[in-house]
């Protein structure tokens, strides 16, 4: 079960007990809204918004991101938010991802960075 730890700390009072209480004057921040853009590749341009914690991408059915292209493995990547940040991991790909392009197997994502996955490219917002 995840839990923002900005708004509580956990305390044990005793075995098996957890409590949550509010910290003082700690100021939770909203979650921003994210979103890739598909910007080349045989797949129509589109803009998705990412509104989960766990995104996956690739060709199969059932990917939250499908992206029909020959060149993007059926599970490719994987886009997990932690905080108010989102973080790109491969998935034993068959062409891998590139990051601004430079080859990579995970990276934390910032504002404009260019991937590409396959022959498709994307275009990461943060906060828009």
């Amino acid at each position: 079960m995840a839990r923002d730890i900005k708004q509580t700390m956990e305390f044990h009072d005793g075995p098996g007990t957890r409590i949550n209480k509010p910290v003082k004057g700690v100021r939770v921040r909203p979650r921003r809204a994210h979103a890739v853009e598909i910007t080349g590749g045989p797949v129509s341009p589109a803009r998705v918004g990412l509104d989960r914690d766990r995104i996956s991408i690739g060709r199969a059915q059932g990917t939250v991101l499908q992206l029909d292209s020959d060149e993007v493995s059926r599970n490719h990547a994987q886009l997990t938010r932690l905080d108010d940040e989102y973080t790109i991991e491969d998935l034993g790909s068959r062409n891998g991802i590139y990051l601004n392009g430079v080859k990579v197997h995970a990276a934390v994502l910032r504002d404009g960075d260019e991937l590409q996955l396959g022959d498709v490219f994307l275009l990461y917002h943060e906060g828009n």
